[in-house]
């Protein structure tokens, strides 16, 4: 059996078509084979197959919305802090700064997204 042939009966038993339908599908197959390409045809090819791409733009800053809650917790547990040690807020709505007996610890105060 030729090659044609094997591929044919092959598409017959994968595929359930007729024998008429496998060879009108090899001929197909077979006109779909392109010839090989040059190295200079490969590279017009590569060009015109190429998007334009935009220009880099930096990434546009979002506009947080301050968390009044997290304010508010964020300066009451400074206030109670300062009544046993150095206290310092680095960041209002998230981080305060303790000294306490000569060592230095940072309090980090986090909201979970919700779900």
């Amino acid at each position: 059996m030729t090659e044609k042939e094997l591929t044919i009966q092959k598409y017959m038993e994968k595929l359930g078509l007729t024998f008429e339908e496998a060879e009108e599908l090899y001929a197909d197959e077979q006109a779909d084979n392109l010839p090989e390409l040059s190295a200079e045809q490969k590279s017009v090819v590569r060009e015109m197959t190429q998007a334009d791409r935009k220009k880099e733009t930096a990434p546009r800053k979002r506009e947080r919305k301050p968390d009044k809650d997290k304010r508010f917790l964020i300066s009451k547990i400074n206030d109670a802090l300062h009544l046993y040690a150095c206290a310092r807020m680095v960041n209002p709505e998230r981080e305060i700064e303790i000294i306490y007996n000569g060592e230095k610890y940072r309090l980090v105060l986090s909201k979970p997204r919700k779900n």
